[in-house]
């Protein structure tokens, strides 16, 4: 599935997340007997490799190949056109060349030691991988990363000839398939995370709060080092030496509350607003005896836009019968005139609220949306959700509509 999300991990040309439920690299993973676990205390386990799996997608970084051979002691023999480069990952540097042969073949390797000497490290594995007519080179490898700790990368470099990805001709991309487990508790509450790489302060951490599996983005999210109340009491987590410590903060903050339940047969969240047209909605009961599909998009998001076929051809079937769009843009302050040119161009005739606060849209908030498109169907007269991103998606959109109408009609 295909979906932009918040700009810390978010969709782009080099990586794309597998939505599992995760928002900034943490899963709940079970619960923790209470008497393994003292208060405040946090146990730390390291994985050295398969976080990746575990999170259900990675977060790509970028290493420029861009330095003199200098920065290496001992190169292997035979290189032929070498390419030089530096992995940063947790404080440490490890230097790779990337050789390509006279055939157009990719070799490389990484001084995993970090000793300068590029031949007495174990190889690296670097794999070809045909993508139309052009060809993507992976692998893996294990760094050593102090105190007797191994982690393993995953890396991947797109064709240097395909013009789509031109800007990263020079480009190795490589990401953490190592982390961390922890666990702690909050209040007598026990939790268990993931963390990918090595945390620092700033960092912004999850813990699945209601236990159901799925990460939201603004009330199962905190940050290194800021207070956060998740089960009554004002907290710090914070990172010394590498180690996560939990405190009791200085001042005290209201709980935050749950996120939302938006599954089908649950209800939708009230709200009053008014649209670009100068409408005001109040939703869900201005749409009493028809069903409405709230739709969270922007002009800059390339599945939203890849919907609206999809979605004009449910509106022109069933809008006659009852059916409803109410859009909500996440496009930025001053982008108005943008979006009104954006629907008039692609002649989108159902309402919409403009905020001009990208992702600080207070809807988008209090819908607990992390990612768009997120959509949702609703009975204006009940408010009982109907449908989620996983039926309001596609070609079968305008059937799946025609349905919930005849329903909603007893036929």
């Amino acid at each position: 599935m295909h979906w932009f999300s918040r700009p810390s991990y978010h969709r782009i040309e080099v990586c794309v997340w597998i939505h599992a439920a995760v928002v900034a690299g943490c899963l709940f993973v079970g619960s923790i007997s209470t008497s393994e676990l003292a208060a405040g205390e946090i146990k730390q386990k390291f994985l050295g490799e398969g976080m990746t799996r575990k999170m259900g997608g990675y977060r790509p970084m970028r290493a420029v190949m861009d330095q003199e051979s200098s920065i290496v002691t001992q190169a292997p023999d035979g290189l032929v056109s070498p390419a030089y480069g530096k992995i940063e990952v947790g404080g440490r540097s490890y230097a790779f060349i990337l050789d390509t042969t006279e055939e157009g073949e990719s070799r490389l390797w990484v001084d995993t030691n970090a000793d300068g000497d590029l031949t007495n490290d174990p190889a690296t594995e670097w794999k070809p991988q045909a993508q139309g007519e052009w060809t993507m080179y992976s692998g893996k490898s294990q760094v050593d990363l102090g105190d007797g700790q191994l982690g393993s990368l995953g890396m991947y470099r797109f064709d240097p000839k395909d013009p789509r990805r031109a800007q990263l001709s020079n480009v190795l991309l490589f990401y953490e398939d190592f982390g961390f487990e922890y666990e702690l508790e909050l209040d007598g509450q026990l939790f268990s995370t993931f963390y990918p790489g090595t945390p620092k302060t700033g960092d912004r951490l999850s813990i699945d709060r209601d236990k159901n599996g799925s990460m939201s983005p603004h009330y199962e999210s905190l940050i290194l080092g800021t207070p956060f109340n998740f089960t009554g009491t004002t907290m710090v987590l914070d990172v010394r030496d590498g180690v996560l410590i939990l405190e009791p903060a200085a001042d005290s903050l209201p709980q935050l509350p749950l996120p939302p339940d938006l599954r089908i047969g649950q209800p939708a969240l009230n709200f009053a607003a008014s649209t670009m047209t100068g409408n005001s909605v109040d939703f869900p009961k201005s749409y009493a005896g028809k069903l409405v599909m709230l739709d969270f998009w922007a002009t800059w998001c390339g599945p939203c836009i890849a919907e609206i076929p999809n979605m004009k051809k449910a509106y022109e079937d069933w809008h006659a019968e009852g059916f409803e769009i109410l859009g909500v843009s996440f496009d930025d302050q001053g982008q108005e005139e943008k979006v009104k040119k954006f629907l008039e161009d692609r002649e989108l005739p159902w309402e919409q609220i403009y905020e001009g606060k990208g992702w600080e849209t207070s809807l988008g908030k209090t819908y607990d949306v992390g990612g768009i498109p997120f959509v949702l169907l609703v009975d204006g007269d009940t408010g009982e959700i109907l449908g989620t991103s996983r039926e309001l998606r596609g070609e079968k959109l305008s059937d799946f509509i025609g349905e919930k109408l005849k329903a909603k009609k007893g036929e």
